[in-house]
């Protein structure tokens, strides 16, 4: 059966903030492969969408092999609404929903916008909720950064040749800084303050 998902009634507090569409599907291992493909597809489609910033797919984590989260952020929530209901955005629902695990356990997808740093806030294997406050977020989201850099900065100036320009050595510190906090520093964080930060 082909679904429409659509996002929750929640908004982004403020509409000229970036909004952050993310999915979560859960895709029959016999389909990766196609799941892949379709992926592309989606990857290309929001390059031409207006407003788009960029999209992110997240790798299954470890004991999740079928289960995919993708990240599509717009320059405002108008721009989301506006993909969302875009006929391109509707036709690849529908082509995904052949990949879709048949488990009615979970949804086909479940659509989740959030607005600044929160994003980063969901925790691993457990249902979306609402985003934490702000002020929370900025304060866990400086305090990790803070320990981020302090071990990533030495280790650049211990390693990486003098010669380097300040903006090559730049480049490689937020690489670095962006990868571990969305990746490994604030999903464990998260799941750490979870009964704070919510």
């Amino acid at each position: 059966m082909t679904r429409d998902p659509r996002p929750s009634s929640r908004s982004p507090t403020d509409d000229q903030d970036p909004a952050t569409l993310v999915v979560t599907r859960f895709v029959d291992p016999r389909h990766v492969d196609e799941y892949r493909q379709w992926l592309a597809r989606l990857i290309a489609a929001t390059v031409d969408a207006p407003g788009s910033l960029g999209t992110v797919v997240l790798a299954p984590r470890p004991g999740e092999s079928n289960t995919f989260r993708i990240v599509l952020r717009f320059a405002d929530a108008a721009s989301l609404r506006a993909w969302e209901d875009c006929d391109t955005r509707r036709r690849l629902s529908a082509e995904a929903d052949r990949f879709s695990t048949a488990d009615d356990r979970f949804s086909t997808a479940e659509w989740q916008i959030v607005s600044g740093l929160e994003a980063w806030f969901s925790v691993p294997g457990e249902p979306a909720r609402p985003p934490p406050p702000r002020w929370k977020t900025a304060i866990v989201t400086f305090f990790v950064a803070y320990a981020l850099t302090a071990v990533i900065i030495p280790r650049e100036v211990a390693w990486l040749p003098k010669s380097w320009s300040f903006y090559a050595v730049n480049v490689i510190t937020n690489i670095l800084l962006v990868g571990l906090l969305t990746y490994i520093a604030m999903p464990t964080v998260a799941r750490v303050l979870r009964r704070w930060l919510y």
